[in-house]
């Protein structure tokens, strides 16, 4: 019976059973790509030889996959492992001396006549105990003992395996790796160990470390509550303050004005005096006494030297107003810079990790963070301006993640809400909502519940359709009106970004902005409204594009608001952001 030599089957290039077998005219075989690989990296001297023979092609040869010559070597293969093991013959000790019969000493049992007559056997058996057969397992290529490991295939190999096969492999004997593998896995057992125990201390310590963080955020709102009750006291003993001294210039300006008055009333008197004398005079009938008394009556110019301006500064109220202008202005900039940076400093933490080394201490005041109290007075308050910064990924806007609620009061009458008010769909029908002073009774619109003030926040939004607006705006938008009073973007109420179809714009006050990039089915829009910056991103594959940002001033609370256009069937979807 054919047996499948592996030595007849080798390539004679890289020295190990043919892969692939490719014939060349010559009549030798080799390895497909090893015989391609020589010739590519002969191909400098501009001619293809048999690395055997070394016979000349030229051109070089197509060559393909003998099938033949695998379908042989595959049956080969086969039959070489269906061929039935060579017998192998035990000799079977005795067991420790018994009392028997003389008889013929032991002779080798063959295996494979074991199963003979069923008394003799079960006879011997008694006599003579079989030892247990150890199997042997023999390599199907090169029918040699499996006594190697490869740890790279993961599998059982025979000494010319790791020469041939699993060459450039890390192979070893299974009983020495086992023993040192089972070194590592005792370190790796006592390493689960101790994080298992390290978790269970840090668990056993976490509702202390919760109770003395809790006891803190409540120091630091008590802190707060006194800061902001002693800026409330500072700023009204400083109106009271500024309300005395106006005071008190209001009384000295009226006596001022008194005075000024009583002196005005003497002059009168003193020029009534004068006009009698120069009636006097004007009735005199002789020249000479005319003349006389004409030429003894005082200069009118010289009577009275009393101002007849204003007793009042001018300067005074309007200097007032544009201290008080600037000192509300100052101090609105200076709470937003401020309240910006407790934003970030709540929303950019990370929760600390309790160190195994040190969770005996846990329960100490260590974990409880110290914040100290904040010293506040009117001499030490400056307002600082800084520009405002927008972020520069997606992630860092997540942070300040926001599922608005659209608002129902507000929907135009073809506008269905569904999705927990989390989606909008335009229809053909009325829906027939009640009357409602705040709803949109000629635009396609709709704004959501909540109030945005503060800062920052970010959200979402999904839609469908022939064209979209999406922005923010005042709540004192008007809802009735067909002009642009009640137009989203078109009034100084509203910002929008707007895809016309082709491109995206961007509308405030009747103005458009022409803007360029793709469509985005997904718009992200990000909002700090104490800061004063609106910006718009393009959102896919978890990526934000900016589309659009500005930096405006935002004097009171913004809603988001979108607009439907034509297009039965469009929607508006408030995404969930995790």
């Amino acid at each position: 019976m054919a047996t499948w030599p592996p030595e007849e089957f080798v390539c004679s290039v890289c020295l190990e059973v043919l892969r692939d077998p490719a014939t060349l005219p010559c009549g030798h075989t080799y390895c497909l790509l090893c015989i391609q690989k020589h010739w590519d990296q002969g191909t400098s001297k501009g001619e293809c030889y048999c690395p055997q023979c070394r016979q000349v092609f030229n051109p070089r040869p197509t060559l393909a996959r003998s099938t033949v010559l695998m379908e042989a070597m595959e049956k080969l293969r086969v039959r070489g492992n269906d061929r039935p093991p060579s017998p192998v013959y035990l000799t079977v000790t005795p067991s420790p001396p018994v009392s028997v019969p003389l008889g013929p000493p032991p002779v080798p049992v063959r295996p494979d006549l074991a199963g003979g007559a069923e008394g003799s056997t079960s006879e011997q058996c008694s006599l003579y105990p079989q030892l247990p057969v150890s199997s042997t397992k023999l390599c199907p290529l090169h029918q040699q003992v499996l006594e190697l490991y490869c740890c790279n295939d993961k599998e059982h190999v025979c000494d010319d395996c790791s020469l041939l096969g699993h060459k450039g492999h890390q192979v070893v004997r299974p009983e020495e790796e086992k023993a040192e593998k089972q070194q590592e896995l005792v370190q790796m057992q006592a390493t689960i160990q101790k994080s298992i125990q390290d978790r269970e201390k840090i668990i056993q310590l976490l509702p202390q470390a919760t109770q003395a963080y809790k006891n803190s955020m409540q120091e630091l709102q008590r802190e707060n509550r006194e800061l902001f009750a002693e800026l409330v006291k500072s700023l009204a003993l400083m109106g009271t303050q500024v309300e005395e001294l106006l005071n008190v210039h209001e009384v000295s300006a009226c006596t001022r004005a008194e005075g000024h008055s009583h002196g005005l009333r003497q002059e009168i008197t003193q020029l009534r005096r004068q006009e009698e004398m120069l009636k006097g005079v004007a009735g005199m009938e002789d020249s000479i006494s005319f003349l006389n008394a004409f030429f003894g009556i005082a200069p009118i110019g010289q009577v009275g030297g009393s101002d007849w301006g204003s007793p009042y500064p001018v300067s005074v109220i309007p200097g007032v107003r544009a201290a008080m202008g600037e000192f509300r202005e100052g101090l609105q900039n200076f709470c937003r810079a401020h309240l910006a940076n407790m934003f970030r400093a709540v929303n950019d933490a990370t929760p600390a990790a309790v160190p195994s080394d040190q969770a005996s201490a846990a329960e100490s005041a260590s974990l409880s963070p110290q914040t100290p109290k904040a010293q506040t007075s009117q001499s030490s308050v400056q307002v600082r301006s800084k520009q405002p910064l927008e972020p520069k990924t997606r992630e860092e806007m997540l942070k300040f993640r926001f599922e608005p609620t659209l608002d129902g009061k507000t929907a135009f009458r073809q506008i269905k809400l569904s999705d927990g008010d989390r989606k909008a769909t335009f229809r053909a029908e009325n829906q027939n909502y009640p009357e409602n002073p705040e709803r949109f009774l000629f635009w396609r619109q709709i704004l959501c519940l909540e109030p945005l003030a503060g800062s920052p926040y970010y959200w979402e939004v999904e839609w469908t359709g022939q064209k979209v607006t999406v922005g923010v705006t005042y709540k004192d938008i008007a809802r009735t009106p067909s002009d642009d009073s009640s137009r989203l973007g078109h009034n100084e109420q509203s910002w929008t970004l707007y895809w016309t179809g082709s491109v995206f714009s961007f509308w405030h006050a009747g103005k458009e902005t022409q803007l360029s990039g793709p469509k985005a089915r997904r718009i992200g829009v990000y909002l700090d409204q104490q800061e004063g910056v609106l910006a718009f991103y393009r959102v896919s594959h978890g990526h934000a594009d900016l589309i659009h940002s500005i930096c405006t001033d935002f004097t009171g609370a913004l809603f988001p608001g979108f607009r439907f256009w034509s297009g039965v069937g469009s929607t508006i979807t408030i995404c969930q952001l995790d």
